[in-house]
């Protein structure tokens, strides 16, 4: 009897414990509900907001004004603009008619700058419209300016590349690789215009052009004398059948002498292009240091004879 009154009293403190320690129907079916219902899917940006202000909003208003302005524009003109951003590298991914956009946005901008700065100067009748056109044609040629300058500097960069990259060719060519995989190691382990354009010429091979013409067609985007030099000797090359090799070290050789007289040259001018800051700048304040005293003390003198 006893026994009995144990075990029942155990089962139901037992019973009372688990019962205690049970979560209740609502808490488990709420804990289910929460595990099946779907998780909410997190927020993706469309790819067109993902751009910048530049590329959603600038880029195709310049382009609208542009193909609107080019309807009236001759074909040559569009052609040797094509040409010049080629040379400059599509800075920032400009096409044609963007770049006729911003010609005619920096001439209204010029020509409003204009408009309010002219009539401070006393300009009336024929004088005051003549100076309009001339600051609108201003600010309408400030593209080609900046353009110029840019193909300028990129020129340069490809002449005072060319020759390190020669060498590269060079090794890799002797030691066994083919000129497109010499090519190809250029790519990979140097940055710059010059390593650009040799990416876009295999680029180019690769979808089935000749190396050839994609050779010559990097020489004329560029316009670099050496490098026109360059491509011509490889094609000669091939066409001969001579050693690509012995070929590309002579065109080594040349770019480095070439190289070294245009820094000669460079050298030979530095001392006309320092005699304007030497007369303007640096002779007034040797004058003054020098000769400053000594008119002091002549303007000294010169009053006590006066007295």
């Amino acid at each position: 009897m006893l026994l009995i009154i144990s075990t029942l009293t155990f089962a139901a403190v037992s019973l009372m414990v688990a019962g205690a320690l049970r979560p209740s129907f609502a808490v488990v079916r709420e804990r289910i509900d929460d595990y099946l219902a779907p998780q909410p899917q997190p927020y993706v940006m469309h790819p067109w907001l993902q751009r910048g202000f530049g590329d959603r909003v600038v880029r195709p208003l310049l382009a609208a004004l542009g193909n609107a302005v080019g309807s009236v524009t001759p074909g040559g003109a569009a052609d040797k603009i094509r040409r010049k951003l080629d040379m400059a590298g599509n800075p920032r991914r400009i096409g044609v008619a963007e770049y006729i956009g911003l010609k005619v946005i920096s001439m209204v901008v010029v020509w409003s700058s204009g408009w309010f700065l002219v009539p401070r100067l006393g300009l009336e009748g024929i004088l005051f419209w003549l100076a309009a056109v001339v600051v609108a044609a201003v600010g309408f040629w400030l593209p080609d300016i900046w353009l110029q300058r840019v193909i300028e500097a990129r020129q340069t960069a490809i002449r005072r590349a060319l020759p390190d990259t020669l060498d590269m060719l060079v090794v890799s060519v002797e030691a066994g690789v083919g000129f497109d995989g010499a090519v190809q190691k250029v790519v990979e382990k140097s940055k710059g215009p010059l390593c650009d354009e040799l990416g876009r010429v295999l680029e180019q091979v690769r979808l089935g052009k000749s190396r050839g013409d994609a050779l010559r067609d990097m020489g004329q985007r560029t316009q670099v004398a050496d490098l026109v030099s360059f491509v011509a000797a490889v094609q000669q090359a091939e066409t001969l059948g001579v050693s690509i090799a012995k070929v590309l070290r002579v065109q080594a050789d040349a770019a480095r002498e070439r190289r070294s007289q245009r820094a000669r040259e460079a050298a030979a001018r530095l001392p006309v292009k320092l005699l304007f800051p030497l007369v303007f700048f640096i002779f007034p304040a040797l004058f003054v240091v020098i000769l400053g005293p000594g008119a002091i003390r002549f303007a000294d003198l010169f009053k006590v004879l006066g007295r």
